[in-house]
C-alpha cells in the first residue's frame, strides 16, 4: 500500500474520537477531523487490548493491534458525524463501488 494521503490518520495511532463499523468483512474507521475513512480487512479493534461485552459478530474474530489500511474513501461533511447509520451507508457504497469499478487506492 502506498503512503496514506494527508487527512487520513491511521486509526491505531490516534487518541481522537472515532466512528467504526464492521461490514462486508472490513472495518471502516472515521477519525474525527479526518478527510478520509480508513478501510481495514477483517474485524479490527485498533487497540493494544479491548474488552468485548457483547459480541454480535462471533463468527469473525476480533483482532487487536495495528493492521494495514487497505483502502480509503472520502469522508462526508463533518456535519454527518452524528448522523445515525452514516458508517453503514458509506460501507455499503464502498462495496458497491468496488464491485462496479475496482481501483487501487492512492
Amino acid at each position: 500500500m502506498t503512503a496514506l494521503p494527508p487527512g487520513l490518520t491511521h486509526p491505531y495511532e490516534t487518541t481522537r474520537p472515532k466512528l467504526e463499523t464492521f461490514r462486508h468483512g472490513h472495518t471502516f474507521t472515521w477519525t474525527q477531523g479526518d478527510a478520509y475513512i480508513a478501510v481495514q480487512r477483517g474485524r479490527i479493534a485498533n487497540a493494544d487490548k479491548t474488552t468485548v461485552l457483547t459480541d454480535i459478530h462471533p463468527e469473525h474474530p476480533l483482532e487487536c493491534g495495528k493492521h494495514p489500511i487497505v483502502d480509503w474513501l472520502p469522508a462526508p461533511p463533518r456535519t454527518a458525524w452524528h448522523e445515525p447509520g452514516i458508517m453503514l451507508r458509506l460501507a455499503d457504497q464502498w462495496l458497491h463501488n468496488r464491485r462496479t469499478a475496482p481501483r487501487t487506492p492512492g
